[in-house]
């Protein structure tokens, strides 16, 4: 009965993403951007994430 309650729970579409809302987008940049973690870096993927959330509105 628990198990079914956690499988609902975690397919369910209220489902509150603990990272941020639609993180992967930011992920996915990172990924493609494989090197050193900079600033600069994190501001490019920042704004990657935004136009793909606007895109996928």
């Amino acid at each position: 009965m628990k198990l079914a309650l956690v499988v609902m729970l975690a397919c369910g579409g209220n489902y509150i993403d603990p990272d941020g809302e639609n993180i992967f987008f930011y992920e996915e940049c990172l990924h493609m951007n494989r090197g050193q973690f900079t600033e600069e870096l994190h501001n490019k993927c920042k704004k990657y994430s935004d136009i793909k959330l606007k895109e996928s509105a």
